[in-house]
């Protein structure tokens, strides 16, 4: 799990507990039937999933570049370290 999937579990265990905390007994079945309430539940449970997991895709793109950023340093410092070949002069 990474630094990213860890602050976003955090953010919904805070939301549960918070959510947990406020319920009374029995809204699950309540909200259940209400179909309009439960469908809109529903899509903010699938948005909530497509959401992170857009993040997740997205942050393991931006470690993808930093590691292909610090490669191409690195190559540079490499060929930094070569010696530079000098043009041969003619003479005149």
């Amino acid at each position: 799990m990474n630094a990213l999937d860890r602050l976003l579990q955090d953010d919904l265990n805070r939301l549960l507990d918070r959510v947990a905390a406020e319920a009374h007994e029995g809204m699950a079945a309540q909200a259940r039937a209400r179909p309009d309430l439960a469908a809109r539940i529903e899509r903010a449970e699938e948005r909530l999933s497509l959401a992170r997991q857009s993040l997740l895709g997205g942050y393991e793109e931006w470690r993808e570049v930093l590691e292909e950023y610090e490669n191409l340093w690195a190559l540079a410092d490499l060929r930094a370290m070569e010696p530079v070949e000098q043009p041969a002069f003619r003479a005149a």
